[in-house]
């Protein structure tokens, strides 16, 4: 809220000052934790499992699993003992929401993508199995162009949705992912 506060000028100067000096604070954290990273094999040596899967995991992503904190992190980089408590804190949140953040950006991707996904004129809704009579009933009678015309048609379901667009990619031959 102080960057909008800032934007809009009812923010101080003090209180400018302050917010800025904490944001370049964070910032260098963060690229701290995104320059530093270690194997599966190395972090055993400081306690740490991880799936041996061969990835290097940076420390911003060990901060991002639920059982890992900075104190762990420290372990393996002690250049992390020393940052303010403060930014140590938001950093680690930082991390553990990029979790959440990263899946909500792909569903977000994943919803546009699929928005305009075409259905065919010639589509019939009556023979679609999977469907209740209600729904098969309301897209026959609508006889929506895309996904997200479906998707905007009262009862119909984000499974029911899911379905039509794996039923319409495997009549042309397309996977259904």
């Amino acid at each position: 809220m102080t960057a909008k506060g800032i934007a809009i000028g009812c923010v101080g100067g003090v209180r400018q000052r302050q917010f800025e000096a904490k944001l370049t604070a964070l910032q260098a954290a963060r690229g701290l934790a995104d320059s530093l990273s270690i194997t599966p094999n190395e972090a055993a040596k400081h306690g740490i499992s991880l799936n041996h899967d061969g990835q290097r995991r940076t420390a911003f992503e060990l901060l991002s699993y639920p059982t890992l904190g900075l104190s762990e992190v420290a372990r393996i980089w002690p250049q992390f003992a020393s940052i303010d408590p403060k930014i140590a804190s938001q950093l680690e949140i930082d991390a553990k929401y990029a979790v959440y953040l990263g899946r909500q950006t792909a569903d977000i991707a994943s919803y546009r993508r699929d928005e305009s996904f075409e259905l065919p004129d010639e589509l019939d809704y009556a023979a679609l199995k999977g469907l209740s009579n209600e729904i098969r009933q309301k897209l026959q009678a609508l006889r929506p162009g895309t996904i997200g015309q479906a998707g905007r048609i009262d009862g119909i379901t984000p499974a029911a949705l899911t379905l039509l667009v794996a039923h319409v990619r495997r009549a042309k031959g397309r996977p259904a992912a």
